[in-house]
């Protein structure tokens, strides 16, 4: 880890509409203290629901609506609330279009791209297929059309595919945050110190983020709200 800069690792989901509203967030936060040459942002790896079938994939929207016990119209509810707070952030979310998957083999690319210096880009092209343009994610053909979208090697990305590669990193990732006893994504760790747990408001991610360009010692953030748990809940 660079002693030069702020480091800043994120653990989140592909899926998880929280997590996409705060890496925008944190991305506003750093623009606005004109810090983009001060910080690292090392992406972690977090899977919602690692027992989803893999390869298959089932609208979002009934699929939440069971897992969570909640009726349909509660989940678009919500949704729309979702849709209308992403709209504030350039996010276009699209939630009727929506399939839920496995994320692992999403989360094996974006391990390899972090290799390549692209896994913020990589993490930025998948959450809009999914949450924008309704991609099926589940299907390997199109994780290697988003990675071949960002000049990745889609032969290299395939291979990846075809195989177990950079499945440890990703376990890796979910074991630390079993250490760090992280329940809920996003979960954003400031120089190993500082914390924001989960979609926090645009002043807590500035606040947070200046006081670790400053070097300052500041507590961290242990609330919960903006926060996706494995159970499906969005809060």
């Amino acid at each position: 880890m660079s002693a030069a800069k702020v480091n800043i690792e994120i653990w989140s989901d592909v899926v998880c509409p929280f997590c996409y509203v705060g890496k925008k967030k944190l991305e506003q936060a750093i623009q606005q203290l004109k810090a983009e040459d001060k910080v690292e942002v090392i992406w972690h790896s977090f899977q919602l629901d690692p027992d989803f079938p893999k390869g298959e994939s089932i609208p979002s929207t009934p699929y939440l609506s069971e897992r969570k016990g909640y009726p349909i119209e509660q989940v678009k509810a919500m949704s729309e609330h979702l849709r209308i707070q992403g709209k504030s952030y350039g996010i276009d979310f699209n939630f009727n279009q929506a399939l839920t998957f496995n994320t692992m083999d999403a989360h094996r690319l974006i391990q390899w791209a972090k290799t390549v210096g692209k896994s913020d880009a990589l993490k930025e092209a998948l959450m809009k297929a999914y949450f924008t343009d309704g991609m099926d994610l589940s299907k390997k053909g199109n994780l290697i059309a988003v990675c071949k979208s960002l000049g990745l090697d889609s032969d290299k990305a395939k291979k990846i595919m075809e195989s177990d590669a950079f499945e440890e990193e990703v376990q890796q990732d979910l074991y630390q945050s079993r250490q760090l006893t992280i329940r809920g994504v996003p979960y954003f760790l400031i120089n190993e110190s500082l914390t924001i747990s989960g979609a926090q408001s645009d002043e807590i991610f500035e606040s947070v983020i200046s006081s670790a360009l400053k070097e300052v010692k500041a507590e961290s953030n242990d609330s919960s709200e903006g926060v996706c748990l494995p159970d499906g809940d969005c809060k």
